[in-house]
């Protein structure tokens, strides 16, 4: 898995402000706060760690709540000194394989070109992974590897890379490590499912993916959105229709106030859903609209409403 900082990323589930007007939010005079989204990401990551305890010496198969699984063979971890650990060590896992979940983690599927451009990927699956000892790092080049389950997310199973998570600018980007992840029978999660298997070579985050293709032209995007909110205390996704592995993030503010993915690599004609969150005085704020975008196309957000977490997760989750 791929060290990025789980503390850069985000707790529990999604968002935060800082600075609106009284008329977009009548049943409060606070402005979107950016703390306050941080810390709901930070919170909801640290909700969804799996937490548990293997013995070095003799090994185990580790499952999570969502069908990951972590095979880590006796007597071949070690130490940050090389040496081999005999007793047990422990295991943090995040599972991310729905869109709700991508984003109330903020954790979009962007991945960085050969370029240095950002563009959509299609996922099969996102995790976390990170082992210690005694609070210690453990040595991740020998004795563990991941299954990751491919019929979590809809859409085709083949064809399949790895890519590592990093930090960007306070943005979560995945790069490119390995193509043709190879696809194998899964004895876990029952009959006719299958996994992606991952040899690990450093922990952190992990995602299996493809970069998302389409033959049509293509169009900067771009989303505006009420005075006062912007990317410090806002975050503003972009859902395919249809792609529910493919969920980009909006993370360009430009200098004239405009939210964009910057790179001009929407397809024109497909159709879309923008999602907005935000926090404000404490309360979970979003903004959810369909569109299919249109040459130079300028999403107008006008507005936010107050919602729960749980609430919001069903209704991206019933997006098309």
């Amino acid at each position: 898995m791929r060290r990025t900082s789980l503390i850069a990323i985000a707790a529990g589930l999604t968002i935060g402000f800082s600075a609106c007007k009284k008329e977009q939010n009548p049943a409060s005079t606070a402005g979107p706060n950016g703390t306050q989204l941080t810390s709901f990401f930070e919170g909801n990551v640290e909700n969804n760690t799996q937490h548990f305890t293997v013995n070095a010496s003799t090994g185990g198969t580790i499952t999570g709540t969502h069908g990951t699984t972590i095979y880590v063979y006796g007597g071949m971890l070690k130490d940050g000194s090389g040496n081999i650990i005999t007793g047990n060590v422990d295991v943090e896992l995040v599972e991310i394989y729905d869109r709700a979940s991508m984003i109330l983690m903020n954790k979009p599927t962007m991945g960085v070109l050969p370029n240095g451009d950002k563009s959509t990927l299609l996922s099969k699956g996102e995790y976390y992974l990170k082992i210690t000892e005694n609070g210690n790092p453990v040595d991740a080049n020998n004795g563990v590897y991941v299954m990751v389950p491919g019929n979590n997310i809809a859409g085709p199973v083949t064809g399949m890379s790895l890519f590592d998570g990093t930090i960007e600018l306070g943005n979560l980007a995945w790069n490119l490590v390995q193509d043709s992840i190879p696809v194998v029978a899964d004895s876990v999660n029952g009959q006719g499912s299958v996994s992606y298997q991952i040899l690990e070579g450093s922990w952190g985050w992990t995602n299996v993916d493809r970069f998302y293709s389409d033959p049509r032209p293509k169009t900067v995007l771009k989303a505006q959105l009420p005075e006062g909110y912007d990317n410090t205390n806002c975050e503003v996704f972009l859902a395919y229709d249809g792609e529910p592995g493919a969920l980009a993030s909006l993370d360009i503010f430009t200098p004239d106030g405009y939210f964009s993915e910057h790179y001009g690599l929407i397809p024109i004609g497909l159709e879309v859903h923008f999602i907005a969150v935000t926090m404000i005085d404490g309360q979970l704020y979003y903004a959810i609209q369909g569109a299919t975008i249109e040459d130079g196309h300028i999403e107008h957000i006008t507005s936010f409403s107050p919602t729960t977490q749980s609430a919001l997760a069903a209704m991206i989750n019933a997006l098309p």
